[in-house]
């Protein structure tokens, strides 16, 4: 009796014993594998999205002010990525006990991503002066009033704002003039700063060059001092349209001018223009041309008639495009009714569509101010631009 209760204490033992070892190397088995820790990191920097990589992990697409987890932690490499912008690539330290933040500021290398960059850069809700010093945008605008005038696009240049490239200067003015039309981009842009009371030699001009495009070879809109040098005589109101070889885009382009180019006391009445262009369509569109039921006459054009006045017309605005050999056209064109006896005076601008194939306008379209609409902040009206 005494043997068995032996020999049964005696297996217990082994099965604790067994237990044990087996549990050790169990244990033992967990800490050959690596503890992976984590880490909380607060992006900030420029522009406000990006993607960002760390130890080589894509994250995808982050935001300035946004706390991620990290799987990892010590030294690790962090990469920051964006179409358009050059990568950024830095060592950093990161902590899974306490809060990690790290400052990342790609630099915009695309005309696209200067403007991005631009447009974030104080034209909303800061102004960055320098590395970081930021001011509030009230008193930038109240220091720089030539950022209420930006971003700019003209027929011949495009202005935007954006990191400086000289040191002395708090922000850069990006020039964007087109391949072929560099010189009247420039001359233009120069009458642009002193129409609007800025010296040019005052702002970091960083000059660059773009693809030509349709309005490449338009006149800039008119400035003040321009208009007011305009007189009545000077107005050349043709009865016919120059017939000649243009382009699409040239002949989009002249017969929008065309068809804004009056002599109300001759014309009688606004759609007169329409008759005159014929020659410029094609004879199935210029058939369908008929005498309004009831013709348009509007309160600036009785004016203009009793003033014995013309209308000085350009685009202000103009896109393209072509698919099949058909190109369509897309402009503002505004007009200044010009006098010797009254104050110049200006409608908003008619918004067009024009189709051209073959060498004729085969389709058009048009949309007039209304009227009854007081039409005194017009972008036609060289103070509102």
């Amino acid at each position: 009796m005494n043997s068995k209760k032996t020999i049964f204490k005696v297996a217990i033992a082994l099965i604790v014993i067994a237990g044990l070892v087996g549990g050790y190397f169990a244990f033992m088995g967990k800490t050959d594998e690596p503890v992976r820790a984590s880490s909380d990191l607060t992006i900030s920097g420029s522009p406000k999205e990006f993607n960002l990589s760390v130890n080589g992990e894509d994250y995808g697409q982050v935001k300035a002010g946004e706390t991620i987890t990290v799987n990892a932690s010590g030294q690790v490499e962090l990469v920051a990525s964006r179409e358009g912008f050059a990568d950024v690539r830095i060592p950093w330290q990161l902590s899974s006990g306490k809060a990690n933040g790290v400052n990342l500021n790609l630099e915009a290398v695309s005309a696209e991503a200067k403007a991005l960059l631009a447009e974030e850069l104080g034209l909303q809700n800061e102004f960055e002066v320098g590395q970081g010093l930021q001011q509030d945008a009230e008193e930038a605008y109240k220091n720089y009033p030539i950022l209420s005038d930006m971003p700019h696009k003209g027929n011949r240049f495009e202005l935007y704002q954006g990191l400086p490239k000289q040191k002395g200067y708090e922000f850069g003015i990006y020039l964007q003039i087109f391949e072929g039309a560099e010189d009247e981009g420039r001359t233009a842009f120069k009458a642009w700063m002193e129409d609007h009371g800025y010296d040019p030699d005052g702002y970091n001009v960083i000059e660059e060059k773009k693809p030509a495009r349709p309005s490449t070879n338009l006149p800039e809109p008119p400035t003040s001092d321009a208009l007011n040098e305009i007189t009545v005589d000077s107005i050349k109101a043709t009865d016919k349209p120059t017939l000649e070889n243009r382009t699409a885009d040239q002949l989009a382009q002249y017969f929008g001018l065309y068809l804004t180019t009056w002599e109300p006391k001759k014309d009688g009445y606004v759609e007169y223009s329409e008759f005159k262009a014929k020659p410029l369509m094609s004879s199935k569109l210029a058939k369908t041309i008929e005498e309004p039921y009831r013709p348009t006459i509007t309160y600036n054009w009785q004016v203009a008639q009793s003033n014995n006045a013309r209308s000085h017309s350009w685009i202000q605005n103009y896109e393209s495009t072509t698919k099949k050999g058909v190109t369509t056209a897309n402009m503002e064109v505004c007009w200044a009714w010009v006098s010797g006896s009254d104050d110049l005076r200006f409608d908003a601008p008619r918004e067009l569509e024009v189709s051209v194939k073959d060498g004729k306008v085969e389709d058009y379209t048009y949309t007039d101010p209304d009227p009854f609409v007081d039409s005194s902040g017009t972008v036609c009206d060289p103070k509102n631009r």
